[in-house]
């Protein structure tokens, strides 16, 4: 107390009452801006508003004629279609979300893969080029990957809502198709752009059931077929849609409360997979902290390396035996 009395013993008191009530109403005031309901209620309508201008103007750039996948240049499509394996990273893009020809994704494939030799060889020699090489063409498929599985849980978690959405249009009068377009129009992505495009093609003159299956094969979903197969029976044999609706949505709950659950119950096993994953590099870093001539043992000396190996493939093992154990399919 002493101190900041003799700090600002020096300064006028006016000046200190004009700088604490500046930072009070600065303060204030960002607490106004940033938690005005008006102000929240204002974005989240522009936000819509953006959304379905982007919505129409990305569906109305889509052409009714299937692009062509494989590039613009005749030799490359050539070459490429004689790979039976690219139709399933096409199809990966697809469910990504990634609007990318093939041809230009293979060329990022291959510039990762270079880009990967070239550090790992000035760095570490031949078997570091080796394995930046492995690196470099896995990284983008991992991203991929990653990518879909985020988009498919995003889907995921909004089809109860948009089932429950297209019950209700069902029970107020709507058509089928209307129904989609509605879904599309309220829902945001990716549940909505899906939807959008699957009336689109309805529109389009395409058949319904065959614009539903490709809204399964650009979603990977159990769920969505679920969802997909119901419909198609009952445009087959007939019955009450609104219901089927009703029940897949709360089928669909019912799954992510079960799965909640079960996540709940093996989170310790979980955790102490990760610990015994973790523990051995954490403590060859640590002893390689403290006695580095000892630990190097382990990769200088020719049975230290094979003593290394060995633990590391029962550590592989492991750790895929206790993923197999605590992830439980539902």
């Amino acid at each position: 107390m002493d101190r900041l009395l003799a700090l600002t013993q020096g300064i006028p008191n006016l000046l200190i009452i004009f700088t604490f009530l500046f930072f009070l109403c600065l303060v204030e005031g960002i607490f106004l801006v940033f938690c005005n309901a008006d102000r929240q209620h204002k974005k989240r309508l522009q936000k819509r508003l953006k959304y379905l201008e982007g919505l129409e103007k990305r569906l109305t750039q889509e052409s009714l004629l299937k692009a062509e996948v494989f590039g613009s240049q005749p030799w490359l499509r050539q070459a490429l279609k004689k790979i039976r394996r690219l139709e399933q990273i096409q199809t990966l893009l697809l469910q990504a979300d990634v609007n990318l020809p093939l041809g230009m994704m293979l060329l990022l494939w291959l510039l990762s893969g270079a880009v990967g030799l070239s550090l790992g060889f000035f760095r570490f020699g031949p078997p570091g080029g080796l394995l930046g090489f492995l690196l470099g063409m896995f990284l983008p498929y991992k991203i991929l990957k990653m990518k879909k599985k985020h988009r498919n849980k995003k889907f995921e978690k909004q089809l109860p809502e948009a089932l429950d959405l297209l019950a209700r249009g069902l029970k107020a009068g709507h058509a089928f198709a209307a129904g989609l377009q509605m879904v599309g129009e309220e829902m945001p992505n990716p549940i909505g752009l899906e939807f959008f495009k699957t009336f689109k093609e309805y529109n389009h003159g395409m058949d319904m059931s065959t614009a539903l299956l490709n809204l399964c094969h650009r979603m990977d979903l159990k769920e969505l077929r679920f969802f997909t197969t119901a419909v198609l029976i009952q445009r087959e044999t007939g019955g009450n849609l609104t219901e089927i609706l009703e029940k897949i949505a709360g089928l669909i709950r019912e799954r992510f409360k079960l799965r909640n659950q079960i996540k709940a119950l093996t989170a310790e096993g979980r955790l102490s997979g990760w610990i015994l994953i973790l523990m051995p590099p954490a403590l060859f870093l640590v002893m390689l902290r403290l006695n580095p001539e000892y630990t190097l043992m382990l990769v200088n000396h020719k049975t230290g390396r094979m003593m290394a190996m060995t633990a590391m493939f029962f550590q592989m093992l492991g750790m895929l035996t206790i993923r197999k154990i605590v992830n439980i399919k539902v």
